[in-house]
């Protein structure tokens, strides 16, 4: 299947009715910090990969990817693993 829409927050389902939970989420651009709704929609357990703009660097140019585990009781936990280079996860287009 594919969905059209912004994902920058992650997919909830409607269909669904909001209780979306994804096993693996990829974001495949540097965001600057790890968004809480991305949080809420990964599963326990699950794991998601992102890229994330490094706090000292203002203007965005150091970037790690983190690895983002939630366990079978919905536990937390980040490693940043490396440096990386993506394009910057931007705001919504205005209409």
């Amino acid at each position: 299947r594919f969905r059209v829409g912004d994902g920058r927050k992650g997919w909830k389902d409607p269909e669904q009715e909001g209780k979306t939970s994804w096993d693996a989420i990829h974001v495949g651009a540097a965001a600057v910090k790890v968004h809480e709704e991305l949080l809420e929609q990964l599963a326990s357990p699950g794991r998601m990969f992102i890229p994330v703009d490094d706090e000292d660097d203002p203007q965005g140019w150091n970037q790690h990817i983190w690895c983002v585990d939630k366990d079978e009781k919905g536990e937390v936990k980040k490693r940043k693993l490396f440096g990386v280079r993506y394009v910057p996860l931007t705001d919504a287009p205005r209409v």
